[in-house]
Order: C-alpha cells, then sequence, then structure tokens
C-alpha cells in the first residue's frame, strides 16, 4: 500500500466547510430530441472547501510546514474529515468470501475507501479478529465462519486528497492568533 503523508490533527476548522459532489457526465441530444447519457467516471469527485478558524503560532507552522512537504497540490495525503470519517454498523457481504471492500455510505449509494483505522469486525454481530490491507478487510487465516453469516464492520476512513492549487493563506488575527483562507481539497484515486 502507498505510503501517504497524514494531515495533522488540528481541530479548529471553522464551522462553515462545504463538500461537492461531481461526475462527469456526457449528454448527446438526437434531433428528434431523445437525450443519451453517460458518465466516463465510475467514482465521483469529492471537493472539500473548508479553513481555520483559529490557528496558534505552533498550528500555524505545523500546517503551513506540512503543505510544504507535500508542495501545494503536487503530492496527495490522506484527510481525516471532522464531519465523515466514520463508519459504525456497515454491512459489507455475507460469509460467503472471506475478503470484503470497506465502503463509505451515502444513503443508499456505497462508495470503497481505502483508507481506514479502527476496524472492528462483527460476523453475526459478534466481533472477529481481522486483517486489513488497501481498504480490504478479512479474516485471519485459518478463522472460519458460515457462509450465510452477515458481516458488519466499524472503522475510521480518511479522504485520500490534494490541495486544489498550490496555495494556503493565512492571516495574522491577534497576536499569536491566526486564521487561514478556505482551502480547497479534491479527492483524488
Amino acid at each position: 500500500m502507498e505510503k501517504l503523508k497524514i494531515f495533522p490533527q488540528i481541530t479548529s476548522l471553522a464551522w462553515k466547510s462545504t463538500k461537492m459532489q461531481k461526475w462527469n457526465t456526457v449528454t448527446k441530444t438526437a434531433g428528434s430530441g431523445k437525450a443519451r447519457t453517460m458518465t466516463t467516471w465510475q467514482l465521483p469527485q469529492w471537493t472539500i472547501n473548508t479553513s481555520f478558524a483559529h490557528l496558534t503560532d505552533e498550528q500555524y507552522k505545523q500546517v503551513m510546514g506540512f503543505f510544504a512537504t507535500v508542495k501545494g497540490g503536487f503530492e496527495p495525503f490522506l484527510w481525516l474529515d471532522p464531519e465523515d470519517n466514520h463508519e459504525k454498523g456497515i454491512k459489507l457481504g455475507t460469509g460467503a468470501t472471506r475478503e470484503w471492500q470497506a465502503l463509505r455510505r451515502w444513503g443508499d449509494y456505497l462508495e470503497p475507501i481505502n483508507h481506514i483505522t479502527d476496524v472492528k469486525l462483527y460476523v453475526n454481530g459478534q466481533e472477529r479478529p481481522c486483517e486489513v490491507d488497501n481498504g480490504k478487510i478479512r479474516l485471519r487465516v485459518g478463522d472460519e465462519i458460515p457462509q450465510d453469516a452477515t458481516i458488519t464492520a466499524d472503522y475510521t476512513y480518511y479522504w485520500k486528497v490534494r490541495l486544489s492549487g498550490d496555495s494556503f493563506t493565512a492571516e495574522l488575527v491577534y497576536k499569536n492568533i491566526m486564521k487561514s483562507k478556505e482551502m480547497k481539497l479534491v479527492t483524488v484515486r
């Protein structure tokens, strides 16, 4: 699995943040007026806009240093979103297989995710030891389960993102207190 940097845990994000979902849909309209649509993407691109309401001098240097290490928008990194970062009791499948893909649930839509931690796997509601690799959750070797068993899991997930553009701006509000301008993060596959 690729080794990505993790954005520092700074809990002073502003309340005002947005997420935008984007698909690449192509529409062809015939002379009769009938339309034919298709998407060229299997998964959506997410854009997260957020800012820091306040940063201490140490946090300011930590964030500036982090963006310097990923060279602005050049290198992707892992983002632990403060609102959307956890699945609890998500159904992954049955015992017919020994490996399940971690998913993020948006209503009826399920999106695969690859970067998860704090995983708890349940077989028919009973916690079982598991191994995790690149978003795949699997039973340990020799652990047998019924084929019709219901498999659920709890886990924390990270978004794989990059900074959209190459700049990050912070301004001094008061002595040793900074706030950031809006930063835009875009998911990377």
